[in-house]
């Protein structure tokens, strides 16, 4: 609810949900982890969902697990912010932030 409740990342429009990054590590056919989402329009989502999702995001220029990443952590739910610190301690995240 904390992420749906932010503006679209694309274009800022209200109309939101919070959108899953796919390709985070979840294995497959499996939804990712809730702290794996970011915030998308309706249409947004429904575009991410239609292709390749990390052309999706080269597309607008956008790194999905780091803009994921700061909104789990600005969660007020604790437990939320406890996964993050969690999955980066065992270096789970790593792959997604090297150059």
């Amino acid at each position: 609810m904390f992420v749906a409740s932010k503006p679209c990342l694309i274009c800022g429009r209200d109309d939101v949900q919070a959108a899953h990054v796919r390709y985070s590590g979840a294995g497959m056919g499996m939804k990712p982890c809730d702290i794996f989402t970011t915030p998308l329009c309706l249409d947004h989502h429904r575009e991410q969902h239609s292709m390749n999702e990390k052309m999706f995001w080269i597309l607008y220029k956008i790194n999905p697990i780091a803009r994921a990443m700061c909104f789990a952590l600005e969660s007020p739910d604790k437990k939320v912010r406890e996964r993050v610190y969690e999955n980066f301690k065992e270096d789970k995240f790593k792959k997604f932030f090297e150059l």
